[in-house]
């Protein structure tokens, strides 16, 4: 088929002669016809049309029209944004000086976009694009900087995340920057977010968070810290507190704490209103704990009706006493069915192992 037939069923009201075209022009590699495939793409609407196209345009060197193509991110349809993304990603380095260069775009919407794209090109290139965006003035856009810092643990950039957590007042910012320090902080980055959030009287907004940060970046001497959270008044946060006390206790092998939060976990691990994982982890801060009934209390927890809990609980028994965790095992085999005869069979086999 010669171009000018091609390009006249680029239009074709059929969808099967659209699909033929863009195969031609994808195997013809006809580049005179990528100007019409962009074009067409703009207002196709067949999603299986569409989707070849982009594969069409990801398989070919549409280098020189990377300005139509960056014309998507300026669509109100979604799925161009993102055919542009994925178009820019499938070029890796070679999209990244283009990208760059069109990084001082009105619309901050698209500069987003843009920083997006240069991620997906998986390029070691974007990073000091990624780095210069921190000082973008729209929020969206330094979130957008911040969470891919993070993600790839630039750890150079960890003093001007700092610097823009103190500095902002926006609070999706402030907690984009947390998650970040998540993957990068150090002891002294936890001491500052704490001091400048106001330490336990911070925002519930930004708890969860703060204590994510915490269980990866924290010490045992911010323990008091999160065990200041753990009462009655943050059920809503339990998970996170006491997975990141438990974090932390596994980490510095801590086996003490003072006896009222002893005291507030075991009772925890018996509160049949928390739901199963908020159970199992004060179980696992319970196991840890150097106390003389423990063997005792898991036993008592192995009689759950719980089937999650029960299990927990003979699991961290058999850490114990083994042998004891095998005979109660045994004696729930006889009436067990099911569900949970399976997994009593899997952790009798799990320890029988040990």
């Amino acid at each position: 088929m010669d171009i000018q037939s091609i390009r006249a069923s680029l239009l074709n009201d059929d969808e099967t002669e659209r699909l033929y075209a863009v195969e031609d022009i994808i195997t013809l590699h006809a580049d005179e016809l990528i100007p019409d495939l962009i074009a067409a793409l703009k207002k196709e609407e067949s999603r299986m049309v569409k989707e070849l196209m982009v594969e069409g345009l990801k398989l070919l060197d549409v280098s020189p029209q990377f300005s139509s193509v960056a014309k998507f991110f300026e669509s109100s349809d979604a799925f161009i944004r993102n055919c542009a993304i994925e178009i820019f990603g499938s070029k890796g380095e070679d999209a990244v000086p283009f990208l760059t260069s069109v990084m001082d775009h009105s619309d901050k919407e698209v500069r987003k976009l843009i920083l997006d794209s240069l991620v997906a090109t998986g390029s070691k290139y974007c990073i000091p694009a990624l780095r210069a965006a921190l000082r973008d003035k729209a929020p969206n856009v330094q979130i957008t900087a911040v969470e891919y810092l993070g993600k790839i643990n630039d750890e150079e950039s960890l003093s001007d995340i700092l610097e823009i957590f103190e500095a902002s007042n926006e609070p999706m910012l402030r907690i984009s920057c947390i998650e970040t320090f998540t993957h990068l902080a150090r002891r002294e980055v936890v001491d500052t977010v704490l001091d400048i959030l106001g330490g336990v009287t911070m925002d519930s907004f930004y708890k969860p968070s703060v204590f994510r940060m915490v269980a990866e970046c924290g010490t045992k001497d911010h323990l008091p810290f999160l065990l200041r959270f753990l009462n009655n008044k943050n059920t809503l946060f339990f998970n996170e507190i006491s997975g990141s006390i438990l974090k932390i206790m596994i980490r510095d092998n801590i086996d003490v704490l003072p006896y009222e939060y002893e005291k507030y976990v075991i009772n925890g691990v018996k509160d049949q209103n928390l739901d199963s994982d908020n159970r199992i982890t004060f179980m696992g801060i319970a196991y840890r704990l150097c106390i003389k009934s423990k063997e005792e209390i898991f036993e008592e927890f192995a009689g759950e009706n719980d089937m999650n809990v029960m299990l927990a609980a003979l699991d961290k028994l058999a850490g114990i006493n083994r042998e004891r965790a095998l005979k109660i095992i045994e004696r729930r085999l006889k009436v067990a069915e099911g569900d949970l005869k399976e997994e009593l069979l899997s952790l009798k086999a799990l320890i029988a192992e040990q």
